[in-house]
């Protein structure tokens, strides 16, 4: 069995979608043929990340039901936000508290890591996953981020004794704050791949996703 250290994965669904407009929830929206957020957590499914816990919030059991053949995946863990209008820190907690949970239940080993997905992001591949998984454990660093052009994008992978000030976060904000705080201690890994990090927030932006989708080569079957 390998001794690597794990490294977790949270993803962030529970937002309101407010900009995306005429009532539509981004997460929801069909992209190649399914909804928005199953390109995550497929994507997240094919890497190293282990195990997920999914963060649902607004309009939850339709987000769930999108997710349903996903339900019984052993490594998959969904979590429900009742405060997620509170703002994204909310969430953050949430799934930390769920994660930590989930380790204590079924006694797996603790992760000594976790990545933090935002749920509109569908263009990040396995491969990005498993490449900044790969440089956290060999680079020394104890936060790892992808960057493309100089600009530091998302998932943000955060190690395990950072989790309680992650859990100090308020208001609608992710885990920046912390970042900053530990800015010395972040290695970059810089990507070729623009499109990883498209967010998917607004219409204009849903568009673009559609435009871009026939250039998404990755197959949708995730390893179980």
């Amino acid at each position: 069995m390998s001794e690597e250290p794990v490294c977790a994965a949270i993803l962030l669904a529970a937002g309101t979608s407010s900009r995306m407009g005429g009532g539509r929830h981004k997460l929801l929206l069909p992209l190649a043929g399914r909804p928005l957020v199953r390109h995550s957590v497929e994507a997240i499914l094919r890497s190293q990340a282990r195990p997920l816990v999914i963060v649902l919030g607004h309009r939850a059991e339709e987000v769930r039901a999108a997710l349903s053949d996903y339900a019984a995946h052993p490594a998959i863990e969904l979590v429900v936000n009742p405060a997620y209008a509170q703002g994204m820190s909310t969430s953050l907690r949430c799934g930390l508290q769920a994660l930590q949970a989930r380790t204590a239940r079924l006694g797996e080993p603790a992760p000594a890591g976790a990545l933090i997905f935002l749920g509109d992001q569908p263009f990040i591949s396995a491969a990005l996953i498993d490449r900044l998984i790969v440089s956290w454990r060999s680079s020394g660093r104890r936060l790892t981020a992808p960057s493309y052009g100089g600009r530091r994008g998302n998932p943000v992978l955060f190690p395990s004794d950072l989790f309680s000030e992650l859990e100090q976060v308020a208001g609608d904000e992710g885990g920046r704050r912390v970042l900053e705080r530990h800015r010395a201690e972040l290695v970059l890994v810089e990507i070729e791949e623009a499109l990883a990090f498209h967010d998917v927030d607004t219409w204009e932006a849903y568009q673009a996703a559609l435009d871009a989708q026939s250039g998404e080569g990755e197959e949708s079957t995730p390893q179980h």
